[in-house]
C-alpha cells in the first residue's frame, strides 16, 4: 500500500472514529446538561416551597404583633406577605406545571391560602375596631391556626415530592456524568492511538523522502541552470524583436513617407498626358490613363493610410487628461458634410474625462462615427455615444443602425487590409479599424464589436480614467524614484 493510500486509510478511519466519539460525546453531554437542569430546577422547587412557607409564617408574625402591640409597623410584613404569596404561588404553578400531583396540590393550597389571609385580615380589622381583648379573643377562636397547619401539610407533601425527584434526579446526573467521562476518555485513547499510528507511517515516509528530496534537489539544480540559460537566450531574442519592431515601424514610415514623392510625379505627368493629349488618343488610350491616374489616387490614399497606421505608435503624444465630450465636438465638426449630406442624427449620453492622446481619441471617434455613416443601410444613419463605468476606467460604446457585422467577421475587421465589401460597394482601404485597434491598445485597452438587436453594430473600446491613471502613474514615479535611491 502506498504511503498516500495508507494515511488516506488512517485518516478516513480517525476521521470516523473522531466523528463518532464527537457524537457519543454530544449526546452524553446533551443529556448531563438535561440532568443538571432538572436537579436545578427541582432545587428551585425545594426553595420556592421554602419561601412561600416563610412568606406565610412572616405575615402570620406580622398579624400577631400587631393584636398584640396595636403599632402599625407590624401590618408591613402580613401586608407584603399578601400581595408576594399570590406571586409565589403564580411562580410555583410555572415550575411544576409538568408535574400533575403537584398541580392539583397547588389548586388545594391556594384557597387555603386565601382562606388564610382572610382570616388574618379579619382579625385585624376586629384589632383596629374592638381593641386588644377582642382582637386575641378573635385569634383564639378563628381558624388561621387549622389552616395554617392545613397548608403546611400540602407544603410537606410538595416537598417529600420534590425530595424523592432530586435523589431520582442526582442518581441520574451521576450516571450521566460518568458516561460522558467514560466516552471523553475513551475517545482520547482512541485518538492517542491514531496519532501514534499516524506519526510512524510519517516518520517512515520521512526517511523515503529525505531520500528522494535529495535526488530531487539535483535534478532542480540541473534544470535551473538550464532555465537561466534558456532565460537569457529568451531575453536576448525578445531583445532582437523589439529592435526588429522598432526597425520595421521605422521603414513602415520612411518608406510611405518616401513613396509620396514618386507616386505625385506619376500621378501628375500621368494627368498632364490626358489633358495634353485627349483628342489625339483612341478610347482605349483614355481608358488606360484613367486607369492609371485611378490606381494612383488609390495608392496614395492607401500609403496616407499606412503612414497614419505607422504613426500611432511612433508619433503619439503624452497621455493627459481629455474630455472626452470636447474630442467628439471637434470630430462632429470634421464630419459636418458627411453629416449633413447622409442625413445622420448623432445622439451622445454624458461622456467622461479620460487618459488619452486627445488627437488619437479625436481619430478613434472620427473613424468609428464616419464608418456608422460610410456602413449605412437604407435608413438614416443613427449613431449614439455612450460611456459606463469599467473597473478602475471607461468602456465607451458607439452605437449604429447600419449593415451590421457578422459574428465570424467580428476579429477579422480589425486585422490591416481586411474587407468585408468590394472597393465599388464600399470605397476604403481597410485600415481604419486596425487603427483604431492600435489606438486602444496604445492606451492600455481592447476595442470589440456587438450585435445590436434590431440590427447595426456597437463598437466598444475600453480607457482609463484621467484620475485613476495621474494616481498609478504617480505611483509608478514615486517607485521609480525610491528605487533610484536605493
Amino acid at each position: 500500500m502506498t504511503f498516500k493510500r495508507k494515511l488516506s486509510a488512517g485518516l478516513a478511519a480517525a476521521f470516523s472514529v473522531l466523528i463518532v466519539v464527537a457524537i457519543l460525546s454530544y449526546l452524553s453531554l446533551a443529556h448531563n446538561v438535561e440532568d443538571r437542569r432538572w436537579v436545578t430546577h427541582t432545587r428551585v422547587v425545594l426553595e420556592m416551597l421554602d419561601d412561600l412557607q416563610t412568606t406565610l409564617l412572616d405575615a402570620e408574625a406580622g398579624q400577631r404583633g400587631y393584636i398584640s402591640a396595636g403599632e402599625e409597623s407590624y401590618l408591613v410584613p402580613f401586608q407584603i406577605g399578601h400581595a408576594r404569596a399570590g406571586h409565589e404561588v403564580k411562580e410555583l404553578r410555572e415550575l411544576t406545571a409538568d408535574n400533575a400531583d403537584h398541580l392539583r396540590a397547588l389548586d388545594r393550597l391556594e384557597p387555603l391560602i386565601d382562606a388564610k389571609f382572610a382570616a388574618m385580615d379579619a382579625t385585624v380589622v376586629t384589632r383596629k375596631r374592638s381593641g386588644l381583648a377582642a382582637g386575641a379573643e378573635a385569634l383564639r377562636q378563628g381558624s388561621g391556626k387549622q389552616l395554617m397547619d392545613q397548608i403546611k401539610v400540602v407544603l410537606s407533601d410538595m416537598r417529600q415530592e420534590e425530595d424523592r425527584l432530586l435523589l431520582v434526579r442526582s442518581a441520574d446526573l451521576e450516571t450521566s456524568s460518568r458516561r460522558t467521562r467514560t466516552v471523553i476518555i475513551v475517545g482520547e485513547g482512541l485518538g492517542f492511538f491514531f496519532l501514534f499510528v499516524a506519526g510512524f507511517v510519517i516518520h517512515e515516509e520521512m526517511k523515503q523522502r529525505a531520500r528522494a528530496e535529495e535526488e530531487v534537489r539535483n535534478l532542480n539544480a540541473d534544470l535551473e541552470r538550464k532555465v537561466a540559460e534558456r532565460t537569457a537566450e529568451l531575453a536576448e531574442r525578445a531583445k532582437d524583436l523589439e529592435r526588429s519592431n522598432m526597425e520595421l515601424q521605422q521603414f513602415a514610415y520612411v518608406a510611405s513617407h518616401d513613396l509620396q514623392e514618386p507616386l505625385r510625379t506619376i500621378s501628375s505627368f500621368t494627368q498632364l498626358l490626358a489633358k495634353r493629349y485627349q483628342n489625339k488618343l483612341d478610347e482605349k488610350a483614355g481608358e488606360f490613363i484613367n486607369y492609371a491616374v485611378d490606381g494612383c489616387k488609390r495608392m496614395q490614399t492607401l500609403i496616407n493610410d499606412l503612414l497614419a497606421f505607422s504613426r500611432v505608435g511612433t508619433q503619439g503624444k503624452p497621455l493627459v487628461a481629455v474630455s472626452c465630450e470636447a474630442a467628439l465636438d471637434r470630430v462632429l465638426r470634421a464630419l459636418k458634410m458627411a453629416i449633413q449630406d447622409s442625413g445622420a442624427v448623432i445622439t451622445r449620453e454624458p461622456l467622461p474625462v479620460v487618459l488619452a492622446d486627445e488627437i488619437q481619441l479625436c481619430q478613434l471617434f472620427q473613424n468609428l462615427i464616419g464608418n456608422a455613416i460610410k456602413f449605412r443601410d437604407t435608413d438614416v444613419p443613427r449613431v449614439h455615444i455612450s460611456a459606463e463605468r469599467n473597473g478602475t476606467g471607461w468602456k465607451i460604446a458607439v452605437r449604429d443602425n447600419g449593415i451590421g457585422v457578422s459574428s465570424e467577421h467580428s476579429d477579422r475587421i480589425f486585422v490591416i487590409f481586411q474587407r468585408l465589401h468590394t472597393r465599388t460597394q464600399y470605397p476604403g482601404t481597410g485600415i481604419g479599424l486596425a487603427i483604431c485597434k492600435k489606438i486602444a491598445e496604445r492606451h492600455g485597452g481592447r476595442i470589440w464589436v456587438e450585435p445590436t438587436p434590431g440590427g447595426g453594430s456597437t463598437f466598444c473600446f475600453t480607457i482609463e480614467d484621467a484620475e485613476t491613471g495621474k494616481t498609478r502613474e504617480h505611483e509608478s514615479h514615486e517607485l521609480r524614484i525610491s528605487v533610484t535611491a536605493n
